[in-house]
């Protein structure tokens, strides 16, 4: 069997302020710098978040085509397990070091994590079959989704030991996938004819947002400043990311 590698790269702007003013100035391309990650003996590997200090979480699959999740931390890689799960996919990290993710169990059942290395601890929303953590912020606060008993995806966010469930006004299958420091969200829901859109909920308020042209959106991320960056597909079938 052919192994396929996934390769991802680190990506650092170099003098930000400086490239940044001079692209203003001058419409110039911006220097950027690329390094290659991939965990030793891995088949493919997938980085998913970084934060302040430069600490990178994603995961990866061995080859024996088990699923990890990993931390690249001061140029080294930590292979990071759930206790007694089949795969660990942790995708999101804060400030304070403190990750977040989703493990498999035995039975297939999927649950969310948090923790550090070697102290994850488990989480899931109340009632649900499966639960996924998708994105953590600085004050520990959770977004992600799960599945209803009827199989409905609900998006979530997690504060302390309180969960909200998160769905868009008229929609179905929402997934919560960012939430930043002003526990402003990002995401995607279905509408009734099946389509998928981007939203956010800032102060409680729900806005679907579409980039101009889009058949159907998403939004992965947004930081304290409000940009919020996604995919889309257009008319003619192509993906693009929006920022």
């Amino acid at each position: 069997m052919k192994v396929r590698r996934t390769y991802l790269f680190v990506l650092s702007l170099a003098v930000a302020g400086m490239v940044l003013a001079s692209v203003s100035a001058a419409g110039q391309a911006p220097a950027f710098t690329f390094t290659q990650l991939d965990v030793p003996g891995s088949a493919s590997t997938e980085a998913d978040g970084v934060n302040a200090q430069g600490d990178i979480i994603g995961f990866f699959v061995d080859a024996a085509g088990k699923q990890h999740g990993f931390l690249h931390q001061h140029a080294s890689f930590t292979q990071l397990d759930f206790p007694g799960a089949t795969a660990t996919r942790t995708v999101a990290i804060n400030d304070a070091g403190v990750i977040a993710g989703s493990f498999t169990d035995a039975a297939g059942a999927s649950h969310g994590l948090v923790g550090r290395p070697g102290a994850f601890t488990r989480f899931d929303f109340p009632g649900s079959t499966s639960t996924l953590g998708l994105s953590i912020n600085d004050h520990g606060e959770i977004a992600g989704s799960f599945n209803d008993a009827a199989g409905q995806t609900h998006g979530f966010v997690k504060a302390g030991k309180t969960f909200t469930q998160v769905d868009f006004p008229g929609g179905h299958n929402t997934i919560a996938f960012g939430i930043n420091n002003l526990d402003e969200v990002v995401g995607v829901f279905t509408n009734a004819a099946g389509v998928s859109h981007a939203f956010t909920r800032i102060r409680g308020i729900f806005t679907q947002l579409d980039p101009p042209g889009a058949a159907n959106s998403v939004a992965f991320g947004v930081n304290v400043l409000g940009f919020i960056v996604g995919s889309f597909t257009d008319a003619a079938g192509a993906g693009h990311g929006f920022f």
